[in-house]
């Protein structure tokens, strides 16, 4: 048991590192823009047995419904909710909303695919629809932000526009964890 303790922290440790080097070197190089798309628990099985490519999954076999970007505004979302800059409390579940630790599949360089699944959905849809814009804005703290190099949060930015823009994509976010909840899907979370 302890054995799988310090693997199990070991590993956790390793995941956020290799988050962060990714970050800092993706957000030097270009934009990244978070994605969301809905899926069944048969293509959970088909991409985990590399039986389907994910590029093929979400944008071949997809429809406009079942997949939404919610710009630059996923660190933003993720860090407000949570408290942390990657990973986060297990109790909380807005910690599985963006950077879960629920590794799909590795992409080298990139950040990994992280699976919600569909439990999970329903959770966090439940726990989002009780999320207020008043209690929303009172975790939001651009000072932190900067402090904790939250993407693309930048020295000159106006915290009222900011969080106008990163509250614009929360709401879509909600609607669409919400629709997958009531489908009864899972949801795959990537950076593009």
């Amino acid at each position: 048991m302890i054995l799988f303790l310090i693997y199990f922290i070991v590993n956790k440790l390793d995941y956020k590192l290799k988050l962060k080097k990714t970050l800092l070197r993706r957000n030097v190089i270009m934009g990244m823009i978070g994605c969301y798309t809905k899926i069944s628990e048969e293509n959970v099985f088909k991409l985990q047995q590399a039986e389907e490519n994910l590029q093929d999954f979400v944008f071949e076999d997809s429809n406009e419904n079942s997949t939404i970007n919610i710009d630059k505004a996923w660190h933003a979302i993720h860090f407000t909710l949570t408290g942390c800059p990657f990973g986060g409390d297990e109790d909380n579940i807005f910690s599985k909303l963006v950077l879960s630790g629920n590794i799909l599949m590795e992409i080298d360089g990139e950040f990994p695919v992280m699976l919600i699944t569909a439990n999970d959905v329903k959770k966090l849809s439940k726990a989002m629809n009780s999320l207020e814009e008043q209690e929303f804005r009172k975790r939001f703290n651009i000072n932190e932000m900067l402090e904790n190099n939250i993407y693309p949060v930048m020295n000159d930015e106006s915290e009222d526009d900011f969080f106008e823009y990163v509250w614009a994509n929360l709401i879509e976010l909600k609607r669409f964890i919400q629709e997958a909840s009531d489908d009864g899907q899972a949801v795959i979370f990537f950076i593009m």
